[in-house]
């Protein structure tokens, strides 16, 4: 059984011990941490990845709308706000919560939000079911048929830098590029991923793509770049694009502007393959 992992956030602590208990009653899902405040849940929610987060509204240090907000786009898991005012429910359908449990709710109502997180996280999982699993097959034709239309003598272009220096506020950072994991554009900086740590550093992503080998760095989106060594595996998503599942739980999106990049690498690789055999 495919568990869901989920995060309970509730500064009281007779609130938060309930939904615990409550969660771990249905065998579908699973409990990884549980946090007294806001900020102890950015950090294990950014730790942890789970797929959902019961998420209080009103909390010390940090609510539950500021926790979203500390949390990148592709770090937020799906959200069940969990409130004892009804005041915050607009507010929280604007940031696309799954849904607002009102407190004191019975065990149908905890029921029916626990299906939606359920069913949201289902059908990210799924893609869109027939459609896209055809959309994966079809790209998987497309990779087999560019293999062997691909002379295997074809020249991968390579860089010989061995080590990147980045400006990370007053300081340089030095990066050797088998460290990175992904890179963000963020505006007029970088996000760079090196295992369990990030440097945003004064860059643009283009010009990493330039010095860095492009038989290992390829260009995904507009915003992130990804090392290959580093991606677990690929999966149909929304309107022809795909999710990459990086090495470090990181799902990232690649759009259908950038998909003939991986076929072309695809493709060197089993020629490639086909010569070593």
């Amino acid at each position: 059984m495919n568990t869901i992992s989920a995060i309970v956030v509730d500064d009281e602590p007779l609130g938060r011990k309930g939904l615990e208990l409550m969660l771990r009653a249905d065998p579908e899902i699973r409990v990884v941490a549980s946090c007294s405040n806001g900020q102890i849940a950015v950090d294990r929610i950014r730790e942890l990845r789970p797929d959902v987060a019961f998420l209080d509204v009103q909390m010390p240090q940090l609510n539950g709308f500021e926790v979203l907000e500390e949390l990148e786009p592709t770090e937020r898991p799906y959200v069940v706000f969990v409130s004892g005012r009804e005041q915050h429910a607009v507010r929280a359908f604007e940031v696309s919560a799954v849904d607002y449990l009102l407190k004191p709710f019975n065990g149908a109502r905890f029921a029916t939000a626990v299906g939606r997180a359920k069913a949201a996280v289902r059908k990210e999982r799924s893609g869109a079911l027939t459609e896209q699993v055809e959309q994966l097959l079809q790209f998987a034709k497309e990779l087999e048929s560019a293999a062997h239309r691909k002379p295997a003598s074809e020249a991968v272009p390579t860089s010989s830098v061995e080590q990147l220096v980045l400006k990370a506020g007053g300081a340089l950072l030095f990066v050797k590029p088998a460290d990175i994991v992904w890179i963000e554009a963020q505006g007029d900086f970088v996000k760079v991923q090196t295992g369990s740590k990030n440097h945003l550093a004064r860059e643009t992503l283009q010009n990493l793509e330039l010095k860095l080998d492009a038989a290992k760095f390829l260009r995904i989106h507009r915003s992130f770049l990804v090392n290959l060594d580093h991606v677990d595996r690929v999966e149909t998503a929304h309107y022809g694009d795909y999710t990459v599942y990086m090495s470090d739980g990181m799902k990232l999106r690649l759009s259908r502007n950038y998909r003939a990049k991986l076929k072309a690498i695809v493709s060197r690789g089993a020629s490639r393959a086909v010569d070593a055999s």
